[in-house]
């Protein structure tokens, strides 16, 4: 700082007009400061003067929360079921949670129990799901053998068309991704996923179209529990009736 004053005495001295040096990083970042505690003022103030917003409450059914379908939100719950390869249903449930990553395991759990209830003590050797129940977790966790869709299905088959098959067990350095990705497109792999909306998108569309059951008459999670378990019961003795008449018959 001494020199650059000695310099600016000696320029006027010579009658020259010394430019002012350009401010230090600690001006800069004072400025910088000023402004950021002006932004954060303003946002304050938004914030203290823009309307509270009304909180709501279902009270027709306190336990349902608000879900995205594909026509838009609804105030319901989300309602989850297993099927076999004879489309009967072995586990079913009604949750809380929006979305269906966080039931994958639950409702594995719940197909346990009931197999066991039901004194099968064999295990299924593959389960199909898709993109929703993707997750790191799942795809790790305990239990047979899977294939969980990375993407919705018409990505899926995009993906596979354009990166084309694999053959074989995935690389030893994969990540859970990329072995599942790897799985998904092997010849196997794209048959056995390739039965899992033919298996389960029957049941719902039987459930919600042919029967006209589109949403549930009693109230509280509970209540809607029992209700859901019930239309299966239903839906797998007309099953095993059906069955049993064709057999009859043929």
């Amino acid at each position: 700082m001494q020199a650059a004053a000695q310099a600016k005495r000696e320029a006027a001295a010579r009658g020259e007009k010394r430019k002012a040096p350009p401010p230090c990083h600690i001006q800069r970042a004072k400025a910088a400061l000023q402004r950021a505690r002006a932004a954060l003022a303003d946002a304050q103030a938004a914030v203290h003067s823009s309307p509270v917003a009304a909180r709501k409450a279902n009270v027709t059914d306190p336990d349902s929360r608000i879900m995205k379908t594909k026509d838009g939100w609804v105030q319901g719950y989300n309602a989850q079921a297993i099927v076999n390869h004879r489309q009967i249903v072995l586990a079913c449930d009604v949750s809380q949670d929006a979305g269906d990553v966080q039931l994958y395991q639950p409702m594995t759990v719940r197909l346990d129990d009931t197999l066991t209830a039901a004194g099968i003590p064999a295990a299924p050797d593959l389960v199909l799901a898709d993109a929703g129940y993707w997750s790191q977790t799942n795809a790790t966790s305990p239990g047979p053998d899977r294939l969980i869709a990375t993407l919705k299905d018409h990505k899926q088959r995009r993906a596979a068309r354009e990166l084309g098959t694999t053959t074989g067990p995935p690389p030893p350095d994969a990540t859970p991704l990329q072995e599942m990705e790897h799985l998904l497109r092997t010849p196997q792999g794209a048959a056995a996923y390739a039965q899992r909306s033919c298996l389960i998108e029957p049941i719902f569309g039987d459930r919600k179209h042919n029967r006209g059951i589109r949403n549930f008459r009693r109230r509280g999670i509970s209540a809607a529990q029992s209700e859901w378990a019930f239309i299966h019961l239903v839906g797998n003795l007309l099953k095993l009736h059906q069955h049993r008449a064709a057999t009859a018959t043929a």
